[in-house]
């Protein structure tokens, strides 16, 4: 009987439940796909009612704050380029040969006709930082088991959702699912994280789709192609006035990969 007690005074005091922390599930999930630093080769598929296209995509990311990405494909959109550094953003258009600045009030729309947002390329909001979390319950996506966490904007965050609700593997802490609201409480869109697989030196989800509540037979997929993480990216990617000759460097696959090893004291 003693024992009985015992065991029962362990498990509801949480000694053998006790709820996982949070955000260091949000921290570590999002650490593992942003890296300090990422090089990407991608493609992005958009598969709409009125339209089906596909984009080549290259990108460099370096820590939360700076992000260049480059169409090399089709023809017609080859050579644009978006350029994220802290809270400006610009595109470079090489038929006008003009660099045009992106405001903020304008992150949510549509990037190159997709289902993805200019923050989402962009990167411009963090789920770890600019949200609280709450963990609600470990449950089962397929046949993976994964933590459901509630992720509420902190006040003056510069974020229009009104929460996320975010799943992530028990295993590994990635993401599989997040299911955006506004602030009504009204499901926005969904984006799901699948094809797990290594990518240099870890496994991360190699294909993104996401879908708008308000058009479900619509979506965007985009698919990794190439990742490397974590070495020294130069920082002429980041430099506006030169975005021009970023954008023409990053046609050539052959260069613009980084394999030098990254000195944390830089970032």
């Amino acid at each position: 009987m003693k024992n009985t007690v015992l065991l029962l005074t362990v498990l509801f005091s949480g000694g053998l439940f006790s709820a996982p922390n949070p955000t260091e599930i949000v921290e570590r999930g999002e650490s593992l796909l942003r890296g300090r630093s990422t090089q990407t080769l991608m493609k992005m598929n958009i598969e709409h009612e009125s339209y089906q296209r596909e984009l080549r995509l290259r990108s460099w990311t370096v820590g939360k704050n700076r992000s260049m990405v480059s169409i090399l494909a089709p023809a017609k959109e080859k050579g644009i380029a978006s350029l994220r550094v802290d809270n400006q953003m610009w595109n470079f258009f090489p038929k006008t040969d003009q660099t045009v600045r992106i405001p903020t009030s304008v992150m949510l729309q549509s990037w190159m006709g997709s289902d993805f947002t200019n923050d989402d390329l962009m990167k411009l909001s963090s789920l770890s930082v600019d949200y609280t979390h709450r963990w609600v319950r470990t449950e089962k996506i397929g046949n993976e088991k994964v933590h459901l966490i509630e992720c509420l904007p902190k006040t003056n965050a510069p974020v229009v959702w009104g929460k996320i609700n975010y799943w992530a593997r028990v295993s590994d802490h990635l993401p599989v699912k997040e299911d955006y609201y506004d602030e009504k409480g009204q499901l926005v869109r969904t984006l799901t994280l699948s094809s797990f697989r290594k990518m240099d030196d870890r496994v991360v989800p190699t294909v993104l789709k996401i879908r708008n509540t308000s058009s479900p037979k619509d979506q965007t997929i985009v698919t990794y192609e190439k990742m490397i993480f974590d070495k020294k990216v130069h920082p002429q990617w980041f430099e506006r006035e030169k975005l021009r000759e970023s954008a023409h460097n990053a046609l050539n696959l052959d260069s613009g990969w980084s394999k030098e090893s990254m000195d944390s004291d830089k970032l």
